[in-house]
């Protein structure tokens, strides 16, 4: 997936392509969200910690509302 998302956004830059450079940000955050999934179970299973997956979610929500926001800036700006 992260190959996936490089790809996006490098072909979007050169065909200068708002869409497509957006499209890979979002397939990075899908790469994103299943790695903090990845993570977050294999704290608790190894270590124990419960709180662990949550407090990874969270983070991920605060970039997924960043990258939202520039979103949304980008978009006015058209």
């Amino acid at each position: 997936m992260l190959a996936l998302a490089w790809g996006k956004q490098r072909v979007g830059r050169q065909l200068n392509n708002p869409v497509l450079q957006t499209e890979g940000r979002v397939t990075l955050v899908d790469a994103a969200l299943a790695g903090a999934v990845l993570l977050g179970l294999g704290l608790n299973a190894a270590l124990g910690w419960w709180w662990a997956d949550g407090a990874v979610g969270l983070l991920l929500a605060g970039y997924c509302l960043w990258e939202a926001r520039h979103a949304w800036h980008e978009a006015s700006t058209l």
